[in-house]
């Protein structure tokens, strides 16, 4: 049986990135914008207002904005409600 790691919620998520963020990983995003799309880079910033309010955006090197609640899955850990993979 196949399994895959996942986050929960959004802080679990955040507490990825910030995790990528401080170690200087570069991260791989599978991010849903009106359709799947992979994108890569260093994260060079993260906004984070409140994660419930979903006001938090990834800030990347390319110049790259995403928006939390588009991240499906980074460095091959998924959402749980994900089941596309």
């Amino acid at each position: 049986m196949d399994q895959r790691q996942t986050f929960a919620d959004y802080n679990e998520l955040l507490n990825i990135l910030s995790d990528i963020h401080a170690a200087a990983k570069q991260a791989s995003f599978l991010i849903d914008r009106d359709g799947l799309t992979r994108m890569q880079g260093n994260i060079i910033g993260i906004n984070s207002e409140d994660a419930n309010n979903m006001s938090v955006t990834i800030n990347m090197d390319p110049r790259e904005t995403i928006q939390l609640k588009e991240i499906m899955g980074v460095n091959g850990i998924f959402r749980s409600d994900y089941s596309e993979c």
